[in-house]
């Protein structure tokens, strides 16, 4: 049990601007501090000092952070380059805390209380976030964003083809022909007035001058 295993527990509630810590005494669950750090370089660095100074250095103190994958991953990350024991927030009932009310520095106790009665080998350890992973994971990022922009620029597309006579059809979802043939456009080598105006050709029967005032002769005397 983490109550019995661990000296102190230390429950954050992390945030993008600020993450908020308690500091438990185990077994009895008893709250012996809470603060606020800024989650800057700086910050993270104060609040492992202040949990250093509260717990008297003891490495044995298990940090218990919320969000280890966003919010909480460069504090997970610092308290594990100083020698602490880190794992991720249990997952808790949200009803059973309805109504109690909430907070930044309650919420960081609820998540240190979370793991209390928790076998240790129950406790949910942050994954390493270097080297292929991490590598992986910017990847996927990256995958994801141009798949949203190239809904959107399809989309947009689209709409336009539906609204202006350009010789697709757009009644129904574009082809990849017909978006080659689209992009195919952008290769021409024209006058920038040309590409913007695009005249019609007009074959030699349609094409007539202008109708001239025939201009009066006078009779001769």
């Amino acid at each position: 049990m983490v109550a019995h295993t661990h000296p102190f527990v230390i429950g954050v509630d992390a945030h993008a601007r600020n993450h908020a810590l308690a500091i438990l005494a185990c077994p009895t669950g008893e709250v012996l501090d809470e603060g606020q750090f800024p989650a800057t370089g700086a910050g993270l660095l104060r609040a492992i000092d202040w949990v250093a100074r509260r717990t008297g250095g003891d490495l044995d103190t298990l940090w218990v952070v919320e969000g280890v994958g966003t919010y909480g991953a460069r504090l997970a990350r610092a308290a594990a380059d100083a020698g602490y024991s880190v794992a991720e927030a249990a997952r808790m009932n949200a009803r059973a805390n309805r109504g109690v009310g909430k907070s930044d520095p309650l919420d960081a106790c609820r998540i240190a209380q979370a793991v209390l009665p928790l076998d240790v080998a129950q406790l949910r350890r942050p994954r390493t976030d270097d080297g292929v992973r991490a590598a992986v994971r910017v990847l996927i990022a990256s995958r994801d964003h141009i798949s949203v922009e190239r809904t959107a620029a399809i989309n947009a597309l689209t709409a336009l083809l539906r609204v202006a006579e350009l010789g697709v059809d757009a009644r129904r979802a574009l082809t990849g022909g017909q978006i080659a043939l689209v992009a195919a456009w952008r290769t021409r080598e024209e006058a920038l007035a040309t590409r913007v105006a695009e005249p019609r050709q007009s074959d030699s029967r349609s094409e007539c001058s202008l109708p001239t005032r025939r201009s009066r002769q006078t009779p001769s005397r």
